[in-house]
């Protein structure tokens, strides 16, 4: 067997030229993982794991999938109530968008307090933000595809705002919807780019943001004008192998969050609502969470202040490398910068928050209360309609 493996090699060898390549592998897996890496570091192969599953999933759904606005609600209908294992595999494609995109954000975040995203790291830093573009791009363009009530509103609100831009702000909205309003046409524009350019974008992306992070390492908490600490002395200092030490944290964390996945499309699978009504608007239309911030800003500033506020947030990420030029990586070292942070999270978390509670009646100990448009709460008397 050991002569067959050997010849095996050889020939492949000979073709291929992969001694480099084993060889630049191996080196790469023994690289010292410095001392404050913790369990927050597996976050970024979570993310990959969960994006193999969506692709996998998507290609699946796409079997049985009919994009076209008579036919897209009766397909999904077909693939959640006929095809076997077919809700299984529509819920865990559902909720992996979610946990991706709610792990996309906690390791944006961890990424930014550990200072990661200072030199030598700027283009990691900068892939990694236009991933998280990509990822929320893959959430709006995917949430009408199944053509249901919530979807086709939620598109509807959503696709109008962009027409306050200057100028270029109704050819826009034509362009992204394919005419004056949400139709068949959009809904053969959003699968398009949802299962075709995205992925295109995506693997590309992803392949030079895994290659950076593995050409550079995981970077220490000294400042940036010091050198990296030599193998050696981070050993000394704690650090470890990543193979077999951090190797085996990043599977635990992906066997945790796969069955997380797993749990949640179990005991609450995706439902399929009513088909999409044009002459018929209901109540209470919103968002997926990861867009409630934006859209309830909508709500308290122009609105062309708010449909440009969400890119410029993100291009503010994207600079934010050659905006912070301290040397300093140590979080300890960094108050206002954790501090501006914070605030900054706070204040989407508010947004979210109003978003989420807006137009709805909660009863808070005892008293029912209305939140208003703002998301501001208002007591109901009892009898009282809200």
């Amino acid at each position: 067997m050991s002569k067959v493996r050997a010849a095996l090699w050889q020939w492949l060898d000979q073709r291929f030229h992969l001694g480099p390549l084993v060889d630049a592998l191996q080196q790469n897996l023994r690289k010292m993982v410095p001392p404050h890496v913790n369990w927050l570091f597996t976050l970024g192969s979570m993310l990959a794991v969960l994006l193999v599953v969506q692709l996998g999933t998507g290609v699946l759904l796409m079997v049985y999938y009919k994009s076209s606005s008579a036919q897209a609600h009766h397909s999904i209908e077909h693939l959640s109530y006929e095809v076997p294992l077919g809700w299984f595999m529509r819920s865990l494609h559902a909720w992996g968008s979610h946990l991706i995109v709610g792990l996309a954000l906690l390791h944006l975040m961890r990424v930014y307090v550990y200072g990661g995203y200072k030199k030598p790291r700027e283009l990691t830093w900068a892939t990694g933000v236009l991933l998280l573009a990509l990822l929320l791009g893959f959430g709006f363009t995917g949430y009408l595809l199944p053509w249901d009530q919530v979807a086709y509103w939620a598109t509807v609100v959503v696709t109008q705002a962009p027409a306050s831009i200057p100028w270029a702000g109704p050819w826009m909205r034509e362009f992204m919807i394919g005419g004056a309003e949400v139709a068949d046409a959009t809904l053969g524009r959003f699968y398009v780019v949802h299962v075709i350019l995205l992925p295109l974008l995506l693997l590309g992306l992803m392949g030079l943001h895994l290659l950076l992070v593995r050409r550079l390492g995981i970077s220490t908490l000294g400042r940036t004008d010091e050198p990296t600490p030599d193998p050696e002395v981070l050993r000394q200092q704690g650090g470890h192998a990543f193979v077999p030490y951090h190797l085996l944290k990043d599977l635990s964390a992906i066997c945790a969050v796969l069955g997380l996945l797993c749990t949640l499309s179990l005991l609450w699978p995706s439902q399929v609502g009513e088909p999409a009504d044009p002459l018929h608007t209901p109540t209470g239309i919103k968002p997926d969470w990861y867009f409630l911030p934006a859209y309830q800003l909508l709500k308290y500033v122009p609105e062309v202040v708010g449909v440009l506020a969400a890119p410029l947030f993100l291009l503010a990420l994207l600079l934010l490398p050659f905006l912070d030029r301290s040397p300093e990586r140590h979080p300890g070292r960094r108050p206002r910068a954790l501090l501006a942070a914070a605030l900054v999270g706070v204040f989407l978390v508010l947004l979210g928050g109003l978003g989420h509670l807006s137009e709805t009646s909660r009863t808070i100990l005892g008293k029912t209360y209305h939140f208003d448009i703002l998301g501001w709460p208002h007591q109901v008397a009892p009898g009282e309609a809200p």
